[in-house]
């Protein structure tokens, strides 16, 4: 099968970006012609088909708001991605498209000539983009649903893209335009990877008969063995943002003193974070951590958290600290019980109770044999829902139906 893989970024970036990469390995590997559509960035992986990616574009947190507004044609409805689309299709003819991020870099303007050629299109959601105008279903510092049926003017009251007004009102001209051209029509099946993440998206409107349940594929190797110093420290690892419940990091070590807190990720709050750390000796920054020296640092922690507040979809920072045998402590949202069942596969927390928190975390660090159990059975459970073969059987099967479908 000849397959175009679709994402606004083609270098390592985030959790999308790893599906999008893995996702296309795990599809070559198994036979299949894999093509790829993003935009052009010197930070790009090779790809057979870059010569047709679209003019590079930069709408992230450090730009001028001001300027993304004078931009907002192309950020509402890129012209030029879709034409370089449409190029490709042209030439390279795919089997089935499957979309993972567009963003505002590549805008839905690129499903365009997909369905005129009649190619079909299978989406994943990453995010609620369709329905929510920042994304994440998230504003002021809880989750929010205020833009549902449409109301998209509530991002530019609260603000809630990007903490700016500015933004958030390009935001609202870009759901307002999406919605009236009926912007994802094209998309024929729409891949969940969470129970939770369909039944959202029913709410929203989504019809349930086009959505597709499948877990993300998580490749896991066997755990090392842990030195005698191991497991003495409390891991958060992930971006640093409001929504990832980094801003209680530092109520944490200051209850779990004199036991460390090791904090590895880069994000908005990294600088605050830093000045936290400087009235907490226990408190420890690690930066960006990759590859090899990430997977040590994450297979020597007495104990991961994941104290997120917004919709987590899946949770790769849950699933891949427990298909490293770590035992987790997280919030209890989104899809995250969906990996951790309480007290069988690690402990669960009300979101943003910095209290609850520090307490499941002294009873993991402290109960070692339950550590364990729960750490074993965690490992267990995610290595039999994404294990990338049944990933890889199940994407093809939703392939293969969308091309039947019209």
């Amino acid at each position: 099968m000849r397959i175009l893989l679709i994402n606004a970024f083609h270098y390592p970036r985030g959790g999308v970006e790893r599906i999008y990469f893995d996702e296309s390995r795990w599809l070559a590997g198994a036979g299949h012609d894999v093509l790829h559509f993003a935009i052009r960035d010197p930070r790009n992986l090779p790809s057979p088909t870059a010569g047709y990616f679209a003019p590079p574009a930069d709408y992230g947190e450090g730009g001028d708001p001001w300027r993304q507004l004078g931009q907002l044609g192309r950020v509402v409805w890129s012209k030029p991605a879709e034409d370089a689309m449409a190029r490709l299709v042209a030439d390279q003819r795919p089997d089935v498209a499957h979309v993972h991020a567009p963003s505002r870099y590549l805008t839905p303007s690129i499903l365009r000539p997909l369905a005129r050629a009649g190619v079909p299109v299978v989406m994943t959601l990453h995010d609620f983009k369709p329905w929510c105008t920042n994304r994440v279903m998230f504003a002021r510092g809880a989750p929010c649903e205020r833009c549902k049926g449409g109301r998209h003017w509530h991002a530019l009251a609260v603000g809630c893209v990007q903490d700016s007004h500015a933004r958030s009102a390009v935001a609202m001209a870009e759901a307002y335009a999406h919605d009236l051209a009926h912007a994802y029509g094209p998309v024929r099946l729409w891949i969940a990877p969470s129970r939770f993440v369909a039944a959202k998206v029913a709410e929203h409107g989504l019809d349930p008969a086009r959505v597709r349940l499948l877990p993300h594929g998580l490749e896991s190797n066997v755990a090392e063995s842990r030195a005698a110093d191991d497991g003495r420290y409390t891991l958060y690892a992930g971006r640093l943002s409001v929504e990832k419940g980094v801003r209680i990091l530092p109520a944490l070590a200051m209850r779990l003193s004199p036991r460390p807190v090791w904090v590895a990720g880069e994000g908005p709050l990294g600088e605050w974070l830093g000045d936290q750390a400087g009235s907490l000796p226990n408190l420890k920054r690690l930066g960006r951590l990759e590859g090899a020296e990430f997977a040590r640092t994450l297979r020597a922690a007495g104990v991961v958290v994941v104290p997120s507040l917004s919709y987590e979809t899946f949770c790769f920072a849950a699933a891949e600290a427990l298909a490293a045998g770590r035992p987790v402590v997280a919030s209890q949202i989104g899809a995250i019980p969906e990996l951790i069942e309480h007290e069988r596969t690690g402990l669960l927390v009300p979101p943003g109770d910095a209290h609850a928190l520090a307490e499941a975390v002294e009873r993991t660090l402290d109960d070692d044999a339950a550590a364990q159990r729960w750490a074993a059975a965690g490992r267990a459970h995610v290595a039999a829902l994404a294990a990338p073969g049944t990933h890889l059987a199940g994407l093809l099967a939703i392939y293969e139906e969308a091309r039947g479908a019209r």
